[in-house]
């Protein structure tokens, strides 16, 4: 019986070894690494380019030319519009000191006084007449006038328009002037009436040009006594 006791306790004791092996192989099982890291590259920035918002769009000018409006001045007018028709008015100072008449045979002025306002000074018109050099291809004459004071020559008004001179059976182109066709004639007290006459063609070119007159006629307020 005594035999038997230890035999009995060694095996209880490997019993309870096999029993505790799993046991053991779970607390002594090594763990795996950590995965390793994998480095995920940066996703590419494509720039886009920058746009200014304040900026405009320049449109492209029109060229310009310059057109002689005949009176010392410059008229700017855009080369893409049709050309306008000649201007038929007289410089203002070509000719001025150096008179000369070309396309004119003569020009005539019946007196060299004109009254205007009311009262009863005469004459109260001047007839003007001239004679052109080409009397076939002269289609029309032109009459222009401007005033300019005595006392103060710097006082002077613009161009008119030009009035038609009528054509007669001789020749002759004529004009009645009155203070009626005289620009601002009212201002003045007492000036010189300047004038200056154009021939031109059927065409609108100039084929004939007087001297600037400007001493030959006054434009007088006439003062009536009471």
């Amino acid at each position: 019986m005594k035999k038997l006791i230890p035999v009995i306790l060694i095996t209880a004791l490997l019993s309870g070894c096999s029993s505790l092996s799993p046991l053991l192989q779970m607390a002594f099982t090594p763990t795996s690494p950590p995965p390793t890291e994998t480095f995920t590259p940066a996703p590419t920035v494509t720039l886009i380019p920058t746009q200014d918002l304040f900026a405009t769009s320049t449109n492209t000018p029109t060229s310009l030319a310059p057109t002689d409006t005949g009176v010392g001045e410059t008229e700017v007018v855009a080369t893409d519009t049709p050309e306008p028709l000649a201007t038929f008015a007289p410089p203002s100072n070509v000719g001025y000191f150096t008179p000369k008449n070309e396309g004119f045979l003569a020009v005539l002025i019946s007196n060299n006084l004109l009254y205007w306002n009311e009262g009863p000074c005469m004459p109260r018109s001047v007839k003007v007449s001239a004679f052109v050099e080409d009397l076939i291809n002269t289609d029309m004459v032109l009459l222009f006038m401007r005033l300019r004071e005595k006392k103060n020559t710097l006082n002077i008004t613009d161009w008119g328009g030009g009035g038609i001179m009528l054509k007669a059976d001789n020749g002759s182109f004529n004009y009645q002037v009155t203070p009626k066709n005289i620009s601002k004639y009212y201002y003045f007290k007492e000036a010189w009436l300047e004038y200056q006459l154009v021939a031109i063609n059927e065409d609108n070119l100039v084929v004939g040009r007087t001297q600037i007159y400007d001493r030959n006629i006054s434009l007088v307020r006439c003062m009536p006594v009471p």
